[in-house]
């Protein structure tokens, strides 16, 4: 894959890795397309000697050889079809998996796109850019049948095989100029549905909030706004698209007129038998097929481009990090020079096996620290060991994981989400469950371990669901830990076992807490508080190490 791919070099890309289905699938349809040219052929044959000369042998081994046609024909067609078809379907899989992988392994791909357009691209456009296969099996067939039926109607009548093989490439560049703009038309149809699908999730996730709030008229008009704008960019598609197919159509007519027309004139004077007219009239309108194929081929084709581009668009995004990156030497944190909105850059040194609380008042500032730590922007002052944040190999688990405030589970069990594999038979550590809390959740739910967990997680309580996503960061067991407010959606009670939980869990490895939790304050090695609004201060065994400077 090149390093800045665009529409045409990922549409190229996918038919050199699927070649192995495509020359088998594309010759077997060409065969089939030119054995349906060869049936009108076929059967002015058997007028010309078998009906006209009332030959009764002739026409019974005519018959033979019509069911013969008619059998590769359909096998052809029938074996071709699926080797396409199987080639559409894997590329489709294949883009989806590049497209996820891209989202999840690249740092700020996700920079500016909501989590419902990137579904979009990994579902919808996926599919339509592995279209092309489909395209390549009709419309190149079409162009072997047409070329196949042209031959035939240049050595039957050179004059009516002109009108054809002049009528075609005519009408196929009426077809070209509007078919442009099916792929910007369409492009921007990919783009309109993926906002009011995204705009539906959004709403779907806080529907219970809205609801509290009596937000449903809010929310409805948000969505109608989104879907009515997805709807007129169908419509504009569509019309396009119908315009195309129409030019076509009327390109299907003209051609079958000139060729009834000219071989009609070349029966009365005697240039044509009667089997032949019936072959060339055959043939004429069999030349409908394929070249209405080959319009809806340029349409479909456009669409694949188009969503072929925004996956591209989407793919040249963001800053790749190889797996082969850095490993950090020890567990040391150092946070050197970062801003966060504050009068000075923050300095700091957590040491490594430290239990570290950083209280931050001020949500916006806790929310620039925790994306430092956690990767993003500001990573590039952030160093585990010596390395810094952002040039860690992907993945990291074995060295640095950050558990962010919002608890997100995964449609499965309570056991993928915390072991993050499909085996229902991992086992999860007792002292895993207990740390965390999980394990009353265990206590009150159906199945235990293997209860299902709906799609994120809205068959669970908001602390439930902060405490699974808390056992899942305590059983990666990475070498430095960074929680987000990881008790704030649970009792003050639960909240101190899960703070002694932690402690003892994470005994020896860094842990860093942004939180102002008394319960992780009382415990913490080390406390550090960043300038902000201030916070009542509690005593505990803790080094206090001051504000921030």
């Amino acid at each position: 894959m090149p390093t800045s791919p665009t529409s045409g070099s990922l549409l190229r890309r996918a038919v050199g890795r699927r070649l192995r289905f495509v020359i088998p699938g594309l010759l077997l349809m060409s065969t089939w397309q030119l054995c349906e040219a060869l049936v009108p052929i076929s059967i002015g044959l058997v007028v010309d000697h078998a009906i006209v000369p009332q030959d009764r042998t002739a026409l019974l081994i005519s018959i033979v050889g019509i069911l013969l046609l008619f059998t590769v024909l359909s096998f052809a067609y029938r074996f071709g079809a699926r080797r396409m078809n199987t080639a559409l379907q894997l590329e489709a899989h294949d883009l989806r998996v590049e497209v996820a992988r891209h989202a999840l392994l690249t740092r700020g791909a996700l920079d500016g796109r909501r989590p419902g357009a990137v579904l979009s691209l990994s579902s919808a456009d996926a599919d339509i850019a592995a279209m092309i296969f489909r395209q390549i099996a009709s419309g190149g067939s079409a162009l072997i049948g047409i070329a196949g039926a042209s031959a035939y109607l240049l050595w039957a009548d050179p004059l009516v095989g002109l009108v054809v093989i002049l009528g075609v490439p005519l009408a196929l560049l009426v077809v070209a100029g509007p078919s442009r703009a099916i792929s910007r038309r369409s492009g921007d149809q990919q783009t309109a549905v993926a906002e009011a699908g995204a705009v539906a999730s959004d709403t779907m996730g806080g529907l219970r909030i809205l609801k509290a709030i009596g937000g449903e008229g809010w929310a409805s008009q948000r969505y109608h706004r989104a879907s009515a704008d997805a709807a007129a960019a169908g419509i504009r598609t569509a019309d396009v698209s119908g315009r195309v197919s129409g030019l076509g159509a009327l390109g299907v007519g003209v051609i079958l007129a000139g060729v009834v027309l000219m071989a009609g004139w070349r029966v009365t004077t005697g240039d044509l038998s009667v089997g032949q007219l019936v072959s060339v009239i055959g043939v004429a309108v069999f030349f409908s097929e394929p070249i209405q194929t080959l319009t809806m081929t340029m349409t479909v084709f456009a669409r694949s481009h188009g969503a072929a581009g925004k996956i591209a668009d989407f793919l040249r995004g963001g800053e790749s990090v190889e797996p082969t990156g850095a490993h950090p030497t020890d567990a040391t944190v150092t946070i050197d020079n970062l801003d966060l909105g504050l009068e000075e850059p923050a300095h700091l040194q957590i040491d490594a096996g430290a239990l570290c609380v950083l209280d931050v008042p001020d949500p916006a500032v806790a929310g620039r620290l925790a994306q430092a730590l956690g990767g993003g922007t500001g990573a590039d002052r952030v160093v585990v060991g010596d390395s810094p944040r952002d040039t860690l190999a992907r993945p990291v688990a074995g060295a640095i994981i950050s558990a962010p405030h919002a608890a997100h589970l995964f449609a499965g069990t309570i056991r993928s989400n915390i072991t993050m594999l499909h085996d229902d038979a991992t086992p999860v550590p007792e002292a895993v469950l207990a740390a965390s809390g999980t394990d009353e959740v265990l206590g009150v739910v159906l199945g235990g371990l293997d209860h299902e967990v709906r799609e994120a997680g809205s068959n669970l309580s908001g602390g439930q669901r902060q405490r699974i996503a808390l056992a899942r960061a305590l059983y990666a067991d990475p070498a430095v830990l960074v929680l987000e407010d990881p008790t704030s959606a649970v009792d003050s009670v639960t909240e101190w076992q899960i703070a002694r939980g932690v402690q003892h869990e994470r005994s020896g490895r860094t842990t860093i807490v942004l939180t102002s939790s008394p319960a992780f304050r009382a415990l913490a090695d080390r406390i550090i508080e960043v300038p902000g609004d201030p916070v009542p201060s509690t005593s505990g065994p803790a080094d206090r190490a001051g504000e921030v400077r």
